[in-house]
């Protein structure tokens, strides 16, 4: 072929391989909580915890049968949408809160699985990355965040879940060090070997419990789950913390109809920030994925 038909040729290759497009769905407007991929990611069963691939083209979430272990789920959006959720390809028994990084290339969850080397029974963080079209096997994080299960009378310590890695290169997760305390949200940093350590505690904690932290696309509202206060809706509620120039702001509970008299947690956010993810149990179904504009949130 001529040099101009190799240039074409050579486009025309290039283009096939071109990433896809942001899925549609992220642009869509949701004046108030819906269910979201009924049928297929919200089934009546026990969803929570959902986070997406940058573009909006995979989500993986959280599906616990009624009496059943947890495990990790995913979905791909397709041309007719969101197609039948599958088990992930690293999935185990035990698996739970997914986390994608903002680059796509590693998931992050909590799991059960024996870390080798010690028998701990309790939830710890594990991180898998990206191996071409698929995933590697998954690894327990290094460092010193992941702790064993340690018993207190009637309370136990080492529990990590929640998982989400901040721009900063910094992980934020929640875990129980206290019976007088309840859970709490703790940041950790990054080590040279990819592990983080010196983990503390964020100053927005309380009494109270507050777990499943999550940092908008945009690093201004830090969104947690909390059963920590008097005037709130019902169970477990969404608070929102604002960052200010001297750190996170006083929490507060997002609104109605966020909020409702039933349990309320597990909140994300779409890649592009326009819409805001959490987990309810408000109507008669079980626990399904909400959705709605982050508009309604008042921030």
């Amino acid at each position: 072929p001529t040099p101009r038909l190799l240039t074409l040729s050579l486009a025309g290759a290039l283009g096939s391989c071109a990433p896809a497009p942001p899925a549609a769905w992220m642009d869509a407007e949701v004046p108030e909580p819906t269910v979201f991929a009924p049928g297929v990611v919200s089934t009546g069963l026990r969803e929570s915890g959902i986070s997406f691939s940058p573009d909006g083209r995979e989500a993986y979430f959280t599906r616990r049968a009624r009496r059943g272990a947890a495990l990790i789920f995913v979905s791909r959006y397709g041309e007719s949408g969101w197609e039948e959720a599958e088990l992930a390809p690293f999935a185990e028994e035990g698996d739970e809160a997914p986390f994608v990084t903002a680059d796509g290339d590693a998931l992050y969850f909590s799991s059960r699985r024996p870390i080798p080397g010690y028998w701990d029974r309790s939830e710890n963080i594990w991180v898998v990355r990206r191996a071409g079209d698929g995933w590697a096997e998954p690894e327990p994080l290094s460092g010193t965040v992941n702790q064993p299960r340690n018993e207190l009378e009637e309370f136990a310590t080492g529990t990590e879940l929640g998982a989400h890695l901040l721009p900063s290169g910094e992980l934020m997760y929640w875990t129980r060090v206290s019976p007088d305390w309840g859970s709490d949200i703790y940041i950790a940093d990054p080590d040279a070997e990819g592990g983080f350590v010196d983990a503390r505690p964020l100053r927005i904690n309380s009494v109270g419990d507050e777990s499943y932290a999550a940092l908008s696309p945009d690093g201004r509202f830090l969104v947690f789950q909390g059963y920590r206060s008097a005037d709130g809706f019902g169970g477990d509620d969404l608070y929102v913390s604002e960052r200010t120039d001297f750190g996170w702001g006083q929490p507060r509970l997002l609104p109605e109809p966020i909020n409702s008299s039933g349990y309320d947690g597990h909140p994300s956010f779409s890649p592009n920030g326009r819409l805001f993810f959490f987990a309810s149990d408000r109507t008669d179904r079980f626990r399904d994925i909400y959705y709605v504009d982050v508009g309604a949130l008042g921030i």
